[in-house]
């Protein structure tokens, strides 16, 4: 399935400006409309009844966020039709082999960007899901490990890959588009560190965003050569798995 096909002629450079100051204009909406809705729902919280737990702000303000970017995507299809590769169907063996080998990748860039990190410093970089999990971590990391593979993963796979790239891609080509999307992925990820508490000037902090970045590039590539949205949503997924399944053991 597939949104209707954009039009093939050769953009201009006034319309290549447009198209990345659209991207920022995405990104921006995406990322600040969805901190507005969690610090908006952790302060109507008290005046409901629901207390001030931070663990509710972020399950119910963090999924009402990644609706968010959803309705970003949607709206903006709605307006400025852009070609997504969804792929819905079983995967097959040489998914799995672009799966396995994504999540090889993805591992190592983040090995590394610990590396470099405590090379040059640490520094605080507790996310939004750290700090909601001291409350409950059991709880919490269950339920996160579900909500990430069954809709935050896909949902932020629909709009980074599929609706930025794609937009980017007509008029910048495969590997700017990727880069800028993978770039925009990282920054959009500040706010989860900023309701971690953490110091955004931090060394730990922004070498998380490069990590996330790069991550980001990896799941742009593989986006372009399987033309699967639900392939790089699986992988996209199972890192966040990994990393939740480690913090849920670490607390067991």
């Amino acid at each position: 399935m597939k949104h209707p096909q954009p039009t093939t002629e050769t953009p201009t450079g006034y319309e290549s400006v447009r198209t990345f100051l659209t991207a920022v204009a995405l990104l921006a909406i995406s990322s600040f409309g969805g901190l507005l809705i969690i610090d908006g729902f952790s302060r109507l919280q008290p005046l409901v009844g629901l207390g001030d737990s931070f663990a509710l702000t972020f399950l119910v303000g963090g999924g009402l966020a990644t609706l968010w970017f959803a309705a970003v995507g949607v709206a903006y299809l709605r307006f400025r039709p852009v070609t997504i590769h969804y792929d819905l169907r079983w995967p097959t063996l040489r998914d799995g082999g672009w799966i396995l080998g994504g999540l090889a990748g993805i591992i190592v860039v983040s090995l590394l960007a610990e590396v470099v990190v405590n090379l040059f410093g640490s520094g605080s970089a507790t996310n939004i899901s750290t700090a909601a999990a001291i409350e409950n971590p059991v709880f919490i990391y269950s339920v996160f490990l579900v909500g990430n593979l069954l809709f935050i993963a896909p949902i932020e796979e629909f709009l980074f890959r599929g609706v930025i790239q794609g937009r980017l891609r007509e008029s910048f080509g495969t590997i700017t588009a990727i880069t800028i999307t993978s770039v925009g992925f990282g920054l959009t990820h500040i706010p989860s560190y900023w309701f971690g508490g953490s110091d955004l000037l931090s060394v730990g902090v922004w070498g998380a965003v490069v990590s996330i970045a790069a991550t980001g590039f990896i799941l742009g590539y593989l986006y372009e050569r399987t033309n699967s949205l639900l392939t790089v949503s699986i992988i996209h997924g199972l890192v966040n798995t990994v990393g939740i399944g480690l913090a849920l053991l670490a607390v067991l």
